[in-house]
């Protein structure tokens, strides 16, 4: 948080923010108030202009080409339509800089993300004052706005990391480009900001693709069920999945699935109810499929097996992830 030192002689200090006040005296004349301001984000939209010329996730980023998921005709009848979709162009999917967005619409969450990272030129930026954007490609009514996260301890949760796509010529446009409401999902705070959890696992991705200087693909999104619980009329997922691609030392493409669940942190909000205990879970991709009915059936043949310990293989679909990620093979 960036402080603000403000000197007073007399008269009253009105701010129409949350704020911590530490008062140091330096002599009885003089005050210094330093006010950590805890700024509200502002919801506002970008002129089309702004998209032109975007194209978003590259299938062929890595060695080997990686496909956006077929989508069944059901979900692609609930995707939000890109309205200003150039010719030859998949209307269903958003790009970004570095990375591209498939909406559900009737959820106004996204299907999935799916990020291009490459470790070797990573741009390190500050994060700066949150200013969340409302995409003026889809309807307003097809992405959740700023209203859902006003007084509570919900998180916009970023689904591609505000830091993954920042590389290469264009870093601080994509920076900025994290910042678009369907790239966020609510996510409880001691979920999003949890070493253990969500925050944990991307900052090991993104530390494994810099120390290592590697390129990965990632796809991340909620998981999406008709029973998740109610709040302020919209219904919050109760978990969340990433897959990591990524080519091996051996030359091979590699790829594995997580999913991580925030329920019983959920169950702290007024009137939700909730089933699992917050955690990271390796899954196999065959889990992840079931659970999102999204076909990543073409990265099954070079999935990391699922391991207790790196020694052992499990029989299991699940393995809890250790804290310290010694049981994550990328």
């Amino acid at each position: 948080m960036e402080s603000v030192n403000i000197a007073l002689t007399e008269g009253m200090l009105t701010i129409p923010l949350t704020i911590s006040i530490k008062v140091s005296y330096s002599s009885e004349a003089e005050k210094t108030i330093t006010v950590n301001q805890l700024m509200p984000a502002t919801e506002v939209t970008r002129p089309i202009s702004y998209y032109e010329n975007y194209t978003g996730y590259n299938a062929d980023f890595l060695d080997f080409k990686v496909p956006l998921p077929t989508l069944t005709e059901e979900q692609r009848n609930n995707a939000a339509m890109n309205s200003y979709a150039k010719d030859g162009e998949d209307p269903s999917v958003l790009p970004y800089t570095n990375f591209s967005i498939v909406m559900n619409r009737q959820r106004q969450l996204a299907y999935y993300t799916v990020v291009n990272i490459n470790g070797e030129s990573a741009v390190e930026l500050a994060r700066g004052g949150d200013k969340w954007y409302l995409d003026a490609r889809i309807a307003d009514s097809e992405q959740i706005g700023e209203e859902l996260y006003k007084r509570n301890a919900l998180d916009r949760g970023h689904l591609v990391r505000r830091l993954d796509p920042v590389w290469g010529a264009n870093a601080a446009r994509a920076n900025e480009d994290t910042f678009h409401f369907t790239n966020c999902s609510p996510q409880h705070e001691r979920f999003n900001q949890n070493e253990e959890t969500w925050l944990g696992l991307e900052n090991y991705i993104l530390h494994f693709a810099n120390r290592e200087s590697k390129k990965l693909t990632v796809f991340t999104g909620p998981i999406l069920n008709s029973a998740d619980p109610l709040y302020k009329g919209v219904r919050l997922p109760l978990a969340f999945w990433k897959i990591v691609v990524f080519t091996r030392k051996s030359g091979n493409l590699g790829a594995a699935a997580f999913v991580l669940e925030q329920g019983k942190l959920i169950e702290t909000l007024p009137a939700v109810k909730a089933m699992f205990e917050p955690g990271t879970y390796r899954v196999t991709i065959d889990n992840l499929m079931e659970r999102t009915n999204l076909d990543f059936a073409y990265l099954k043949t070079y999935e990391t097996p699922l391991s207790e310990n790196q020694l052992k293989r499990s029989a299991s679909e699940q393995v809890a992830v250790k804290p310290d990620y010694s049981n994550v093979i990328l």
